[in-house]
């Protein structure tokens, strides 16, 4: 991605943010979640009923997770979507080993290059497994038990801006939906997620969820490209799980101000960017809050009963006694 694109990512997605602002009405956005859930509710019924009859293709599919999908990306030829990374040359490859982050070590270069691949590949309708990923995300948001359509306004209510999901994901491509899965579908990410939903659902804090967490994803992508989570990933050895940590990290940065200092979508453009430069600048901090605030999960729920897996409105609702952050 380059600088020039980067910038018009950013602005796209901000002017996303404001679309939100004008027209997001959240109680009309909830009665309609809970018109489809009873919809597709009343579909799964009938389906049972008359099973026979049905074409397989409505059968719901087998959920995906980050693993499935990352074997799928390694094992497709992902040629047409990988561009070139440059290495820096001459007096910047010395000026950074004086300042900057260390290299890459060399047998991590072709697992940050598939990073870069799959930014680049476009959601395709037609690939079976693009859409297991994004029915898996509907799925785990919503509760719904049957497949939702490809296209239509259904993915406004879990924070796409149109009726196409496509079109959001243009700027970090299938990265920011696997790190979207990564987040809805990971156990240990359940109680993070959890939170971060309920907060996108709020009266007066709401904001669209998609589009935030691609906004995390640009982040995080961005940050690997200037080599700036270099050094974690040379110390585990690991590219792919040190990004995908770090967008967990990322958000969960966001979601702490967003709360605690009460910000609205209003603010989202200033919050970005400042989370932007303090995260990029403070990488292994970061990675630390998002450990500790993990543990903190575990330690306050030690005594009481588990969080079970769940739709994220269903944990919602399993939610609704407890403190938030």
């Amino acid at each position: 991605m380059s600088l020039e694109n980067g910038v018009r990512e950013q602005g796209r997605l901000e002017s996303a943010f404001e679309k939100h602002r004008n027209n997001v009405n959240i109680e009309d956005a909830r009665n309609a979640r809970d018109v489809a859930r009873e919809q597709w509710d009343g579909v799964a019924t009938v389906e049972t009923a008359f099973r026979n009859s049905v074409d397989s293709r409505r059968c719901l599919m087998p959920h995906i997770n980050v693993q499935q999908a990352l074997a799928y990306f390694q094992q497709r030829d992902m040629t047409a979507e990988l561009t070139e990374v440059e290495e820096p040359r001459g007096l910047c490859t010395l000026l950074s080993c004086l300042l900057g982050p260390p290299e890459l070590y060399d047998h991590l270069t072709s697992e940050r290059d598939l990073v870069f691949a799959i930014a680049q590949c476009k959601l395709d309708m037609s690939d079976p497994v693009h859409v297991r990923m994004l029915q898996t995300v509907y799925q785990r948001l919503t509760g719904a038990s049957v497949e939702c359509p490809h296209y239509g306004s259904h993915w406004e209510h879990i924070g796409f801006q149109g009726t196409d999901p496509g079109t959001d994901l243009r700027g970090v491509g299938m990265l920011g939906l696997l790190q979207l899965l990564y987040l809805a579908n990971s156990p240990h990410l359940i109680p993070l997620a959890r939170d971060i939903y309920r907060a996108s659902v709020d009266e007066n804090q709401n904001f669209p969820l998609a589009v935030m967490s691609l906004n995390m994803t640009r982040i995080a992508l961005v940050a690997l490209r200037h080599g700036e989570l270099n050094r974690e990933c040379n110390h585990n050895h690991l590219v792919i799980d040190v990004v995908n940590q770090f967008y967990a990290a990322v958000f969960y940065h966001t979601l702490h101000i967003w709360m605690t200092q009460h910000k609205t979508i209003r603010d989202s453009g200033y919050v970005l960017k400042d989370v932007e430069m303090y995260c990029r600048g403070n990488v292994r901090s970061v990675l630390r809050g998002l450990q500790e605030h993990l543990g903190s999960y575990s330690s306050s729920r030690s005594h009481t009963k588990p969080c079970l897996p769940g739709s994220f409105q269903d944990l919602l609702t399993q939610a609704k006694t407890e403190v938030f952050i």
